[in-house]
């Protein structure tokens, strides 16, 4: 290239860069701030999430998905109103275990397709969003494609914290596989059931483990350490992992400042997943006081269920199989309820909902089902406020970081329910979800008004 040409070339050049970049400048200076989207709801009174008392009757202002105000004047600007007409608001509802990946009963994952059980498990995310409950901790099972979908506003549903999936031990409640099925770890092939699952033995194999769920996902991980009810192989009173298995799972949680939550009923179980580092026990339907108070001395927490659906389906006198084992845990739930109460260890409030929609439509009858060792008051704190404590522990991993959860307040996220009537003397008018939630808001979102 001579230096005439060469020289047209670079003037072109910059002329080209300095119209682009004058071009992107005035881009620039014309772009809008982004729209504030304001919804003021009048006079309602508020529950904040602690405590029995209501406060006197307010305007709530909301800016985009998180609470503005609650003393907001009774005519805003550009907002959208609703009136509340003296009725309450509370905050929305938090499931601190469910399943909502797990669609079909686990004896039949196998052999239910695929596309059926992610439909089911799309409509199970609607069930419990439409029934007032805005947060779902997924406590086992391959949610994080379901909770992406819903962040996307592609389908309706809670906010959900997955776990991924569950780990267990060879012949642990988390070994799903039919009687005949080899090995995963042995041999055998990789299965459909390998998304819902990792069989892990021995510290290496469950590090491994804990680091494939995180990296599919996980916001918090879930270690089988007990005997369960819906698995063929392991009866109620087994111990699953040793000390040192279970603590490499805790290490590897910690390295991703996040926490393990554990499967079991006995105390055996509970201790030694105590002895580990565990710092969520589930279900712990077995325990007698002394392990209660051991886990209330610790600082852990206690994510337990009532079951009290299960009832209906357990015969007096029952023994083997799947029934024999739910009549085994049904007989420590009292002694369970009674103690934590007794001693003011908080119980975080779920359902341990799974395997068919008919499951999902009743889960909200836990509230009714409570109320035979809490008060009202007691248990929609349970169901608010302290399961949102429990979120807090997947630290930098919880996906919701804008605002807190479980209470009303300036800052938190605009996750409410106005409802006819007085649930802190009442909580089981929750449980007629289509009279009595009136307006249900998730992320600032309004997702039923019959006001």
């Amino acid at each position: 290239m001579n230096t005439y040409i060469y020289r047209i070339f670079l003037a072109a050049l910059l002329l080209s860069f300095g119209i682009t970049a004058n071009a992107g400048g005035h881009r620039q200076a014309a772009a809008k701030q982004p729209e504030i989207k304001r919804t003021l709801i009048r006079n309602v009174r508020v529950w904040e999430g602690n405590g029995n008392k209501l406060t006197a009757p307010r305007n709530v202002l909301i800016e985009n998905n998180l609470i503005k105000t609650l003393n907001a004047a009774d005519s805003i600007a550009g907002a959208d109103v609703i009136d509340g007409g003296g009725r309450i608001m509370i905050p929305g509802i938090i499931e601190a275990h469910g399943h909502l990946a797990l669609s079909a009963p686990p004896a039949e994952l196998g052999d239910t397709d695929l596309g059926y059980m992610g439909a089911v498990s799309v409509k199970a995310a609607e069930i419990y969003l439409m029934r007032g409950w805005t947060t779902v901790r997924d406590i086992g099972g391959p949610s994080q494609g379901l909770a992406k979908a819903i962040d996307e506003g592609i389908v309706p549903g809670p906010r959900i914290y997955p776990s991924a999936m569950i780990i267990s031990q060879t012949s642990g409640h988390g070994d799903l596989r039919r009687l005949n099925d080899p090995h995963p770890n042995m041999g055998g092939g990789a299965t459909l059931m390998d998304r819902f699952k990792l069989l892990a033995d021995g510290p290496a194999e469950v590090r491994r483990a804990v680091r494939e769920s995180l990296r599919l996902g996980a916001v918090q991980i879930k270690v089988m350490a007990g005997g369960g009810i819906s698995s063929e192989y392991d009866p109620i009173d087994t111990v699953q992992y040793s000390v040192e298995e279970m603590r490499a799972a805790v290490e590897a949680a910690a390295d991703w400042q996040t926490y393990v939550a554990v499967h079991a009923y006995t105390d055996e179980a509970v201790n030694r997943a105590l002895d580990a580092g565990v710092k969520v026990i589930e279900h712990g339907h077995l325990l007698s006081p002394k392990t209660l108070k051991r886990i209330q001395k610790e600082g852990a927490y206690l994510s337990s269920q009532s079951f009290g659906f299960i009832r209906q389906f357990i015969q007096p006198g029952q023994t083997g199989g799947q029934g024999g084992k739910a009549a085994e845990v049904m007989t420590g739930v009292d002694t369970l309820m009674e103690t934590a109460r007794d001693i003011g260890l908080p119980v975080a409030f779920g359902t341990d909902t799974f395997g068919t929609l008919r499951a999902y439509r009743i889960g909200q009858t836990e509230f009714g089902f409570r109320k035979r060792w809490f008060d009202s008051a007691e248990i929609l704190t349970q169901a608010t406020r302290h399961n949102a404590e429990l979120l807090k522990l997947t630290g930098p991993r919880n996906p919701y970081q804008d605002g807190p959860l479980g209470v009303i307040a300036e800052g938190a996220y605009a996750d409410l329910l106005l409802v006819d009537g007085n649930p802190l003397e009442d909580v089981a008018l929750l449980e007629d979800y289509e009279n009595n939630i009136r307006l249900i808001m998730k992320d600032g979102t309004v997702y039923k008004n019959t006001l």
